[in-house]
């Protein structure tokens, strides 16, 4: 059975579909993969989280810190799989900024652990209910900071997130700027937002033009940072993803791309829990050049 966070996103994901304008459309990744419908490609997600939480969850032979506080909100909390030691893998979820949790975002979990890397799963304050992109934005700089101060032995940190979390995580490298931060890893993140605004997504999350300025991704603020990056894309993917995304990779030439023909962007996420899939293969080689 799905849990009460994964009903509320499919409830979410439903409601924004219902009425569809073209930009949204392109944004959407839902809307793009041959042979299934939006809804069929949602709950095949959902399946997939769900199993990747339960899997860490009842294997006893994984230490864990969980829900740890980082701020006063609900959302504000962090939970750490494996032991911190030296390498530390950071994710932060997805979900157009408007649903998701940490723990809908584990996939990447076991190729982390795998490859020696603690893995760190960061909350934070959805731009709803009254609250602002800008605040969810300084939500994960401060759990990112939180981590950083509590585990100060760990060398080597990557900064990882899907969708949204992918821009959430440019957005905390670039203020952060701790050279203990040695590589981000990006799954087909949304980084440039002004062309949300007036769609569904952005309304969803009071987007104002304003806004979008302020929080879309200045790249040149990586500029100076030593960091090696990867970026995973599917190609059964929404137009507008793909183009940002190459156009990430474009600008930014210390980065690399890995593309899936035959992936989505929730599958690129799915096939994780995969060991035989070459977007857990390509995941794990980037974590072992670290």
């Amino acid at each position: 059975m799905f849990p009460f966070s994964v009903l509320l996103l499919l409830s979410l994901f439903s409601l924004i579909f219902q009425k569809m304008d073209e930009m949204t459309r392109l944004f959407s990744p839902s809307c793009w993969v041959p042979g299934k419908t939006r809804d069929e490609v949602m709950i095949d997600f959902f399946a997939g989280i769900q199993q990747a939480y339960d899997s860490l969850d009842k294997d006893q032979t994984i230490p864990r810190q969980v829900d740890l506080v980082y701020g006063q909100e609900e959302n504000q909390k962090v939970d750490i799989w494996g032991e911190p030691d030296d390498k530390l893998l950071i994710f932060i979820h997805g979900g157009y900024w408007a649903a998701g949790t940490r723990k809908d975002c584990l996939t990447p979990a076991r190729c982390s652990l795998n490859s020696g890397f603690a893995f760190a799963s960061v909350g934070y304050g959805l731009a709803t209910n009254g609250r602002s992109l800008t605040e969810s934005v300084e939500d994960v700089i401060e759990g990112v900071d939180f981590i950083l101060s509590k585990y100060p032995n760990v060398s080597k940190v990557i900064i990882g997130g899907h969708s949204a979390g992918a821009h959430l995580v440019v957005k905390a490298v670039t203020r952060i700027r701790n050279p203990r931060i040695q590589g981000m890893l990006l799954f087909s993140g949304c980084y440039f937002l002004e062309e949300l605004v007036g769609t569904d997504i952005g309304n969803d999350i009071n987007l104002t033009s304003a806004q979008a300025q302020h929080n879309s991704c200045d790249l040149s603020l990586l500029d100076g940072l030593q960091l090696k990056s990867l970026v995973i894309l599917g190609l059964q993917e929404a137009p507008k993803l793909v183009q940002q995304n190459r156009d990430f990779v474009e600008k930014r030439k210390e980065s690399s791309i890995a593309e899936f023909p035959s992936s989505g962007h929730y599958t690129i996420m799915t096939n994780l829990l995969n060991e035989q899939s070459d977007e857990y293969s390509a995941v794990m080689s980037f974590l072992e050049k670290i």
